[in-house]
């Protein structure tokens, strides 16, 4: 009797859990299908438009597939190998609670990636611009791969009669929201998409005879997609919990260098390196960024090769640091990273030849000539001096990019520091403040000294043998013959030889004495605390004090900055720059390239250094007219608001839309009528948003005095012109449709590939 009692009760028992737990199957089976189904109720509608446009921006068809497609050795998600997503996953996974296919163009443009009218040899699965794949030899199959050009590439909406054109912008800026984890978007739905493929047997079924059409093991299937899973929720800046990026980066906007650093430094190395991200940035654009002899929006690097190792870490590079008990892995493993050189060096000679877009005058209208021509003399009255370009000398050149050919190709870019321009400080602050941990990596101050010494070195040379230059052509512009410095630059020790060749410390001594023989001598303020001046035009006394600080002092202020440089507290510039230069060197090595191989690699053999300023730079504007919304932040919406008094510009703008509105360059600001969904509402107000800075908003006796004696009366933060009229706002918009920074006929040819030799 008591045993049956016992078989009944846990009978009650097993029933009661069973009831229990298909109650709770059906609770999480019915919050899936809310949670999926309210999400989609958040997705913008598809971007339906008639006609796609290409601007002229000597691009053809094949340039632009090799920037759309070429891949750069990236993985999603970011950084992940076994984990990583493959590419036929990619292009046959289904939406969740549906049959559409994920990557179908039309529900990709719902996320605002851009896809081209049709499939190509290029893109044979019509997956968005950007989009590609690479092959993984640890998987032994393709995974998806994200490129550059999936952030760099912009598009302008704009109806005219019954037409809805598209119109294409490369390397412009693009409007999705990648990195932007709020339900609706882009990863959280993949993430969904990914789940339910896993959990739920019948859309699995599905998914397996599409992914292993020859036959395959569906166990070993199903156990690769969950260790994708796992992967994405791995991401630890990604926990929401964390609130790791409390300002909202949404569409068209990324923390960009902060990501990075929280990728390399917090997701591979250790969660403490952790940092807050609240400096999300526009997605800048990308003609003649390779003659600038400063890139980023904080003016922090030089190299094109470290620009987009950078650029690619970021994306989703993977580069093991520690091994798998959380140590450092053995010398001879370190630093070997995914990124595709070669790949890259593809893009980067694309890019060469990309110029900037002309205004679409058939689909936008006409510029008005005369206004133009008003604005003309406006922007070199307020605009110039900022924006240049401004071409360096041939000394200049050589000391920064030796192996361009012409000045035309090096464009000298100036920051200004935060206190005069007066825009959102986050993002170049952050690249100052934050400091990060790298020694569990291995890294310790003889890694760094032995990466960045040779640098500094060759840096120094560099800079003595233009201001050599420099006066050796002041020498001959005075009429003085046989210049002693001309000698001595004609003499001086070849300075990317540094290492063949044993510099050593009899150049200086010669150099002192020419400089004492010619009268040549430095102002009082040259001591151990004078900065050389390095940035724009600079006279011959200039060049004497910096000549004088770089034999006297150049080699200590060397030891002193590498002596100060803490590996457990490497400021986000610095971090970035020493993994960069060690993945550098370990490619080089693995690859047995040569020294002439390296220079051209690198970028016209400039150096990999970083520059550390607190300000942002104003880069040359030609085609700025197709890169709303503006400010680094994209705090501003348009060209017009840009040209006001920051107190006058919108304070909250809807962003998403790609509406454009030629008459005050930039996207309609406001959101379709019931139409939210498309995008979301910008608020100045929040930190890393603020629309401050960059104010032509002095008054007239202010502007006087400012213009009588800049010194004596310099204008107030962030004011750096005087009011304009709405005349003016609008003549020089009108400029600014026809502004050119190439001269007319331009065209650069790039060179054979650095790697022909041994590719």
């Amino acid at each position: 009797m008591t045993s049956w009692i016992k078989k009944i009760a846990g009978l009650r028992w097993l029933r009661w859990l069973l009831g229990i737990a298909v109650a709770l199957a059906g609770v999480i089976i019915m919050a899936f299908v809310y949670i999926v189904e309210s999400s989609k109720a958040l997705q913008p509608p598809e971007e339906v438009t008639d006609k796609t446009v290409y601007l002229k921006q000597h691009w053809d068809s094949t340039a632009r597939d090799t920037y759309y497609y070429t891949p750069q050795g990236t993985s999603v998600p970011q950084g992940a190998n076994l984990g990583a997503l493959r590419y036929s996953w990619f292009v046959n996974l289904e939406m969740p609670l549906s049959t559409e296919r994920f990557a179908a163009p039309g529900n990709m443009r719902r996320f605002k990636f851009l896809v081209d009218p049709a499939p190509s040899t290029a893109n044979p699965d019509h997956l968005p611009v950007g989009f590609t794949k690479h092959f993984n030899t640890d998987l032994g199959e393709d995974v998806l791969d994200i490129t550059c050009a999936a952030c760099h590439t912009g598009e302008l909406h704009y109806k005219k009669g019954d037409v809805n054109y598209a119109v294409r912008v490369d390397g412009g800026q693009a409007m999705h929201a990648f990195t932007d984890l709020n339900r609706g978007t882009f990863g959280p739905t993949l993430i969904t998409a990914l789940l339910e493929t896993w959990a739920n047997p019948v859309k699995f079924d599905r998914f397996a005879d599409k992914v292993l059409a020859d036959g395959g093991d569906r166990g070993a299937l199903k156990t690769q997609l969950g260790h994708s899973l796992k992967a994405f929720l791995g991401i630890k800046q990604n926990n929401p919990l964390k609130h790791l990026y409390p300002t909202r980066e949404g569409y068209g906007r990324t923390d960009a260098l902060g990501r990075i650093a929280n990728t390399l430094f917090g997701d591979h190395l250790i969660e403490s390196n952790m940092q807050v991200g609240n400096a999300p940035v526009s997605y800048p654009y990308l003609w003649n960024i390779w003659k600038f002899n400063w890139v980023q929006y904080n003016g922090s690097v030089s190299q094109p090769l470290a620009r987009n190792i950078g650029e690619a870490l970021g994306v989703g590079a993977v580069i093991p640091l520690m091994n798998p008990e959380g140590g450092p892995l053995p010398a001879h493993a370190r630093f070997r990273s995914s990124v595709r050189i070669p790949d890259i060096e593809r893009i980067e000679h694309t890019l060469q030849t990309l110029q900037e877009p002309e205004w679409p005058a058939e689909i936008f209208g006409e510029p008005d000539a005369a206004l133009a021509a008003q604005g003309k003399a406006l922007f070199e009255n307020h605009c110039v001096e900022c924006h240049g370009p401004h071409r360096a000398t041939a000394a200049r050149m050589r000391a920064e990019a030796p192996l361009k050919t012409t000045t035309e190709d090096q464009w000298l870019i100036e920051v200004i520091d935060l206190d005069h321009i007066g825009t959102d400080p986050n993002a170049a602050r952050g690249f100052l403040d934050k400091t990060y941990d790298l020694t569990p990596a291995g890294i310790d101050r003889a890694t760094i000294k032995a990466v960045l010494t040779p640098l500094f070195d060759k840096q120094l040379a560099r800079d003595v043998l233009a201001r050599l230059e420099a006066l050796a052509e002041a020498d001959e512009q005075a009429g003085i013959v046989d210049s002693p410095f001309a000698q001595l630059a004609a003499n001086y020790p070849d300075p990317d030889q540094l290492a063949l060749n044993d510099f050593h410390d009899a150049p200086f001594e010669a150099i002192r004495s020419a400089l004492q023989a010619s009268n040549y001598l430095p102002s009082k303020k040259v001591n151990a605390n004078y900065q050389p001046y390095r940035q724009l035009g600079c006279s011959t006394q200039c060049q004497v004090n910096a000549l004088w600080w770089d034999i006297d002092y150049g080699r200590a202020a060397v030891a002193k900055k590498l002596d100060a440089l803490d590996p457990k507290a490497l400021t986000e510039g610095v971090g970035l720059n020493v993994v960069g230069l060690l993945i550098k060197a370990r490619y080089y090595e693995d690859n047995q390239l040569s020294h002439e191989q390296i220079q051209c690699l690198e970028g016209f053999g400039t150096l990999d250094l970083p520059q550390q300023i607190a300000g942002y730079k104003p880069r040359p504007l030609a085609g700025v007219w197709a890169t709303p919304p503006f400010l680094h932040n994209g705090s501003v919406p348009n060209i017009y608001q840009m040209l006001t008094p920051p107190e006058e510009r919108d304070k909250r703008f809807f962003v998403g839309r790609r509406d454009y509105d030629p008459v005050h360059l930039g996207y309609v600001t406001s959101p379709a009528s019931g139409r939210e969904t498309d995008g979301m509402w910008f608020d100045t107000s929040i930190t890393g948003n603020h629309n401050t800075g960059h104010g032509f908003s002095a008054s007239k006796q202010q502007w006087a005095a400012y213009k009588a004696d800049y010194k004596a009366n310099p204008l107030p933060k962030g004011v750096i012109g005087p009011v304009l009229s709405h005349e003016q706002r609008m003549a020089l918009i009108e400029y600014l449709k026809v502004h050119r920074d190439n001269p007319e006929g331009y065209q650069f040819v790039p060179g054979n590939t650095c790697l022909a030799s041994y590719r």
